[in-house]
């Protein structure tokens, strides 16, 4: 995308340079024709002089300026279509994020984060999915998360890093394929990046998809639903 830019940009710019020259030379005939030796076109009708040259760069630069906006057009489709699903930035430097700002006003809290049940639900084909049940454990030491569970698409693993300074979440669904939806399961993964909002009390962000097949990102919540039930035996 940016070669295309680019090479369309000196394209132009060598059009405009060229014309700028060439039409430099035409205001020396303004007494009018002194004679048939002085025409612009012969006798044959062949091209000569500044006039004809001219002519010539005004057409390249028109059919120049076609190609150019036809490549323009193919390439912010492309890269559209390219960025759609994407996130702008990898889990692990997502949920760093303002890590600074968050730490020197103290304003997060560990306790947000539980082992445990939690749902989810998701925006897609502009309506919400679920609420879809999964389990999450949070790993204090090497902040890090591992879970599972299912939805509508299929059975799939969680994978992800959090930070309790930046109170943020970043997760990878990965589908079980032939579970599920045969359809939409494609064994593919799902980015996932989460902010705490105490609002709502619950996490908040999007998803991120790109397969073959599709290419899209909407919202995504994730709430707590209680503790594992062994751990809840643990304590008493």
């Amino acid at each position: 995308m940016h070669r295309i830019c680019f090479g369309l940009l000196v394209f132009i710019c060598l059009g405009i340079t060229v014309e700028c020259q060439g039409g430099g030379g035409g205001g020396s005939g303004g007494g009018g024709f002194s004679g048939g030796s002085h025409h612009s076109w012969s006798s044959s009708g062949s091209c000569k002089g500044s006039r004809c040259s001219s002519s010539t760069v005004i057409t390249l630069s028109i059919i120049g300026g076609i190609i150019g906006f036809v490549s323009l057009v193919f390439g912010i489709i492309y890269c559209k279509k390219s960025c759609t699903g994407k996130p702008s930035r990898s889990n692990a430097v997502f949920v760093q994020q303002d890590f600074q700002q968050n730490y020197e006003l103290e304003k997060y809290d560990s306790s947000i984060f539980k082992s445990g049940h939690w749902k989810s639900q998701y925006l897609q084909y502009g309506r919400w999915h679920g609420p879809h049940r999964c389990s999450l454990v949070f790993n204090g030491h090497s902040m890090s998360i591992k879970g599972s569970g299912s939805d509508d698409i299929g059975t799939f693993t969680l994978d992800g890093v959090y930070a309790s300074q930046t109170q943020r979440i970043g997760l990878t669904k990965t589908y079980q394929r032939g579970t599920g939806n045969l359809s939409e399961n494609l064994g593919h993964q799902v980015t996932i990046q989460l902010k705490w909002y105490p609002e709502n009390n619950q996490f908040e962000g999007k998803w991120y998809v790109q397969t073959a097949k599709y290419h899209g990102d909407d919202k995504f919540v994730l709430k707590f639903d209680g503790q594992h039930i062994e751990t809840v035996y643990e304590k008493l």
